[in-house]
């Protein structure tokens, strides 16, 4: 973490060496992202494993504001849609003589807004430009659902079977005592290059509030759109 922040600072740093092409000027972006993630544990008695992986998914708009008429500062700030999807399943164990297994997955959306500051680097004679930033960001939960699926047995039918329950993440009940919090909020960094009106982005996020008891999530963004 360390070291991609003295990177950036050193990019920053090293933008005086890039000549700025006129004033600047308020853009937008439009873009798809994919964010390999985990969440991360930090207590004593694990609501989910140690280090557990899911994806995230979506689209999202910023608005990029100049903050100066004289140096490429931008005030980034926009609003994603997300979609998250977490799959986990046991290993192997005995139920009445047969293997089975249990799986969990959570599936929730978001919206996130985000806030950052920028600084555009304009390559000279060229259509292309490197946009590092670093900021905050808000996420709030509009609702998802846990299922589990588990071995049952029946005794009428003297049969076993694979029952799935769902009850909702976000909503206190006897299936889900400890829900997960409606909004979490997080810090990250990042660099967009633009080549034209293509962009492609590179972030790591981590959010510094519980999604569940004592469980944070740690994400790198991988995001692809348009500049307009």
């Amino acid at each position: 973490m360390k070291k991609v922040i003295t990177l950036v600072a050193l990019c920053l740093i090293g933008i005086t060496a890039f000549s700025q092409s006129g004033k600047p000027e308020q853009f937008f972006t439009f873009e798809g992202f994919y964010a390999p993630s985990h969440y991360i544990y930090t207590g004593d008695e694990p609501t989910i494993d140690k280090e557990e992986p899911f994806t995230q998914i979506g689209l999202g708009i910023t608005e990029n504001k100049p903050l100066s008429d004289q140096i490429n500062l931008y005030l980034n700030w926009g609003m994603d849609l997300l979609f998250s999807d977490y799959e986990w399943k046991s290993e192997p164990y005995d139920f009445l003589g047969y293997q089975k297994r249990t799986e969990i997955s959570y599936l929730y959306f978001s919206w996130v807004l985000r806030g950052n500051v920028g600084y555009l680097i304009e390559i000279p004679a060229t259509s292309v430009a490197i946009f590092p930033y670093a900021g905050v960001f808000a996420r709030f939960h509009i609702g998802g659902k846990c299922y589990v699926k588990a071995p049952e047995y029946d005794p009428d039918d003297n049969t076993i079977y694979d029952r799935t329950t769902k009850y909702s993440l976000f909503t206190k009940s006897d299936q889900n005592p400890e829900p997960f919090n409606r909004v979490e909020l997080g810090a990250n960094l990042g660099v967009k290059a633009f080549l034209g009106k293509f962009m492609l982005g590179l972030a790591y996020g981590k959010t510094f509030t519980d999604l569940a008891k004592d469980t944070r999530v740690e994400e790198i963004r991988i995001s692809a759109g348009l500049k307009f």
